[in-house]
């Protein structure tokens, strides 16, 4: 029998004893170590194996959502135009909705909390005369943009006016407060004086024609017309060098400064860098004020000539120029128990970030 039928015959009866099984399985091979490949001929190493795959970094945290009312989309406010459309608020981690607001909406909107800054700071002053709890954070411009203009022979200066009516544009608005901040500065009391509201545009011009004003107050848009209209027309004054005010500003609630004062900060520095882009950048400049005034080319080339002047500063005025504004609101209000002005301005951030700014070397880029 051969070794082949002997092992099967065998198998068989085992089978039929206890079955037969198979052999036990070997212990499997424990798997390879990596090891780092050996550098190739060249001398440079092999690619290591793959890395495993790291976390996404975290997202940045949302922006911080803010409103600001602004009484009109011109020149005056284009640092709030740039510091959106540049991403200067974004870098500070705010989103800033500007919408068109009249200066009583966005003042009632600062007292609800509904806003966080109005654009009409003027305004916010003669509310906090009255006891609103706001205050004055940054200033725009500080002087006005109007003339004081004659037809009448005998107004050649401001002391020719006690006793005399002169044209406004309307009662109480920002070109007869300039007037009685100039009348003041010359030792004149501004109730010595009858004040009409003449309107805008022809209204004020029909006004010197027909003499029922001794003199108006005028646009510097307004003076050429006024030159070749009316036959010995001469200016009187010019308030921009005679009053010196708070004729645009940013204001906040007093809350605002006390509970998110870091905030404010950091809207101010954004504004303050969007001042710097608007001097750097006219041509750029035009073009977003373009997208938000909508008006023509040639009136926001001539809108940002006529507001350059006004971004020079920490966008403050001095304790003296805020005592004199405040004191010649208060008369125009028929106020006599106000706050100080020291308690309606505060410009200690502004001129914070201002210095700030200039200490870095910080300079806008296209």
């Amino acid at each position: 029998m051969t070794r082949a039928a002997l092992t099967l015959l065998l198998c068989g009866l085992l089978t039929s004893l206890a079955g037969c099984s198979a052999p036990a399985a070997r212990p499997a091979a424990p798997a390879p170590t990596t090891q780092a490949a050996p550098p190739s001929s060249s001398g440079a190493a092999s690619p290591a194996p793959a890395a495993p795959a790291t976390a996404a970094p975290p997202s940045p945290p949302p922006l911080e959502s803010l409103k600001m009312g602004l009484p009109a989309m011109t020149a005056t406010f284009a640092p709030m135009f740039i510091a959106a459309e540049k991403g200067y608020f974004a870098e500070e981690g705010l989103a800033v909705e500007l919408v068109t607001a009249s200066a009583n909406v966005s003042i009632a909107s600062l007292l609800t909390g509904e806003m966080q800054f109005s654009g009409s700071g003027a305004s916010a002053v003669s509310a906090a005369l009255k006891g609103a709890d706001l205050k004055v954070v940054y200033t725009s411009a500080d002087r006005p943009l109007s003339e004081l203009w004659s037809a009448a022979p005998e107004i050649r200066t401001l002391e020719n006016l006690p006793g005399k009516a002169v044209g406004v544009q309307s009662r109480g608005d920002s070109t007869e407060l300039a007037l009685r901040i100039a009348l003041l500065g010359h030792g004149i009391d501004p109730g010595a004086l009858t004040y009409i509201a003449v309107g805008v545009g022809p209204q004020r011009l029909a006004a010197i024609q027909a003499g029922s004003v001794a003199a108006a107050a005028l646009l510097t848009t307004e003076v050429a017309e006024v030159r070749d209209a009316v036959p010995g027309a001469h200016r009187v004054a010019n308030l921009r060098d005679e009053a010196r005010m708070v004729y645009g500003g940013v204001a906040t609630h007093a809350r605002e400064l006390q509970e998110h004062r870091e905030r404010t900060r950091r809207f101010l520095r954004a504004v303050m860098k969007s001042r710097e882009y608007y001097k750097a950048f006219r041509d750029e400049t035009v073009q977003i004020l373009m997208k938000y005034s909508q008006s023509p080319l040639a009136a926001n080339e001539a809108s940002y000539d006529e507001t350059l002047w006004t971004m020079d500063g920490d966008a403050s005025v001095p304790v003296e120029v805020q005592r004199r504004d405040t004191a010649a609101r208060a008369q125009l209000n028929g106020l006599d128990d106000y706050p100080p002005a020291e308690q309606i301005y505060d410009y200690s951030l502004v001129q914070q970030v201002y210095r700030e700014l200039q200490a870095s070397g910080w300079q806008p880029a296209r």
